[in-house]
């Protein structure tokens, strides 16, 4: 009986853990779409008041060193959650594509680029071990014919790393897929 009501417990503690991560990444969510429409709407002032200025002949000025203060702060704040977001959900977006990938993946599975972490509070990119190819085990000299079936997963053939079967380049060591 103490056995069940320690699995119970267990699946309470996990139940109440996930609901907690549903919880945070909605209202960061809400968030984000908060701060993306300030942003809509701030462009739509720039806007407006670029038409109104050149409507009558005027020039630009401190209006818009003042816009452009508030669109980069907004925009700080949009990464800031959306980092947020995908350290919750354990995900990161590659800098070029913008695909979303496994917090612990070195490089993009559809452009193929060396992603970075971005710390969300200095904005910078956090360092990345150097990757040695001295470990590699050299590719095969005989591929197998591709079947009819389709394969969930694929190997890299460079660091036998399991990459899924859409993928292009491989998550650890970049290396086009096959």
């Amino acid at each position: 009986m103490q056995d069940f009501k320690g699995t119970i417990a267990n699946i309470t503690k996990s139940v109440t853990k996930t609901s907690g991560n549903l919880l945070k990444t909605t209202k960061l969510s809400m968030n984000l779409s908060s701060e993306e429409n300030n942003l809509k709407n701030l462009y739509s002032e720039i806007g407006k008041k670029v038409h109104e200025i050149y409507q009558y002949g005027g020039s630009l000025g401190k209006f818009f060193d003042e816009k452009y203060l508030e669109i980069e702060a907004s925009e700080r704040k949009i990464a800031d959650i959306k980092e947020q977001i995908g350290v919750i959900k354990g995900t990161k977006a590659c800098t070029k594509c913008g695909k979303t990938l496994n917090r612990d993946a070195e490089f993009c599975q559809k452009c193929g680029i060396r992603v970075e972490l971005v710390n969300a509070h200095t904005h910078e990119p956090e360092p990345i071990p150097p990757h040695t190819t001295e470990n590699a085990t050299p590719p095969p000299t005989f591929i197998e014919p591709a079947t009819s079936i389709e394969i969930s997963v694929r190997n890299c053939r460079v660091c036998n790393t399991k990459n899924e079967s859409n993928t292009k380049f491989c998550l650890s060591c970049g290396r086009i897929l096959d």
